[in-house]
């Protein structure tokens, strides 16, 4: 009777451990980008700015639900213009795109397309990653974005920024990137972050999904590191 307490009393030991490590595990690698995979929400993704439905969007592709689609190839002062108008009217329907003829006039030539997370408070001295799913004729950037609290102004103000610049991407098959960054680590009085998603030249259309981010240990940032270190010197020189 004994033994088979003693056997039951173990079994639950390493019952709770086991819940409690898979818990551990769960919350360190936990999204920290809410409805990262855009799948939640109406006709904007909950936590996502809204697409302006000429240069960006949100569309279903079977097998993934819904991601995101930019397209820098319009007309500049016709994006100009939508993006003022859209601002003072989400509602309103956009217009058909121009495109024109010639190729440097085009919104991804200049200013570029984007959307906005919502904001992310930021740990002190904490690393993490940012993943992001994409697929597209050229490599975009997803932008981390810090912000530290302006005590004039009462607002948040751009303190921080780094970038992820897919490597090799495909015009047709999705891949899967991933960086190390840490806010805090030379700008101390960041508060927050948020992504931006950024599509410009060449101009083209560019997809986008799952976008994450993860707190992440020393040992799981120097193997990021690693990694980036290991791009091919013609990518790299992409970046430049």
């Amino acid at each position: 009777m004994k033994n088979s307490f003693y056997i039951f009393n173990n079994t639950l030991l390493f019952a709770a451990l086991f819940l409690l490590m898979s818990a551990a595990f769960a919350a360190e690698h936990e999204n920290l980008i809410v409805n990262g995979s855009f799948d939640k929400g109406e006709k904007t993704p909950d936590n996502w700015e809204a697409a302006n439905g000429l240069t960006s969007f949100y569309i279903n592709e079977e097998g993934r639900g819904r991601i995101v689609k930019m397209d820098s190839r319009v007309d500049r002062m016709q994006s100009l213009a939508w993006m003022k108008k859209f601002k003072e009217d989400p509602t309103a329907a956009p217009p058909e795109p121009v495109y024109s003829k010639d190729k440097y006039a085009c919104i991804g030539g200049n200013e570029g397309v984007w959307v906005d997370s919502g904001l992310i408070d930021v740990k002190p001295g904490q690393n993490y990653k940012l993943t992001v799913d994409y697929k597209g004729p050229s490599s975009p950037i997803v932008w981390i974005k810090g912000f530290l609290f302006h005590p004039v102004r009462k607002d948040y103000a751009d303190a921080y920024q780094t970038r992820l610049v897919p490597d090799n991407p495909d015009k047709e098959k999705w891949k899967t990137y991933s960086i190390g960054f840490n806010p805090t680590d030379r700008t101390p009085k960041v508060e927050k972050m948020k992504v931006r998603i950024y599509a410009y030249w060449p101009a083209g259309i560019y997809y986008f999904d799952n976008v994450k981010v993860e707190e992440i240990t020393p040992e799981e940032m120097v193997e990021l590191q690693k990694k980036r270190e290991e791009v091919p010197e013609k990518e790299k020189d992409k970046k430049k």
